[in-house]
């Protein structure tokens, strides 16, 4: 991606609209690495969210023809600043599709995304804030 004009022009796209969207979703459905929870259930606002939020994934990795696990082809910035993001999928369980899925799975796989997940949990507390009143497991990693 580093030489191609057209897919750094797709990154920064998608990272200013992480940035300047998803409310809802950054809002009413906090980052919580330490467990998932069982049954949240996304208000209709929340799931056009996560529809918006699939298009642009897909949508991102057919304008740069991406063949890997990331939006744009190597990992960049659009990756990282969407991480927080996977890691809500994933700790709410949201139902998505196959390409979000894999998009998600392959944040959870990475060694970096990891590192970030284990430095949170040896130096944040516990904030109670940031659990919901329903029943957890651990966390999908």
């Amino acid at each position: 991606m580093a030489s191609d004009p057209a897919a750094r022009a797709v990154a920064r796209t998608v990272a200013a609209e992480m940035h300047s969207n998803f409310g809802g979703l950054r809002g009413g459905w906090p980052v919580n690495l330490r467990h998932a929870f069982v049954g949240a259930v996304a208000p209709p606002d929340i799931e056009t969210e996560l529809d918006r939020l699939e298009t642009i994934w897909a949508n991102a990795r057919a304008k740069t023809g991406a063949d890997g696990p990331w939006l744009c082809g190597e990992y960049s910035l659009a990756d990282a600043v969407f991480a927080p993001m996977a890691s809500r999928l994933a700790t709410y369980k949201f139902n998505t599709r196959p390409v979000t899925k894999a998009y998600v799975a392959a944040h959870l796989a990475d060694p970096a995304f990891q590192k970030w997940r284990a430095d949170g949990l040896a130096n944040d507390p516990v904030m109670a804030k940031f659990d919901l009143d329903l029943p957890t497991e651990n966390w999908p990693n």
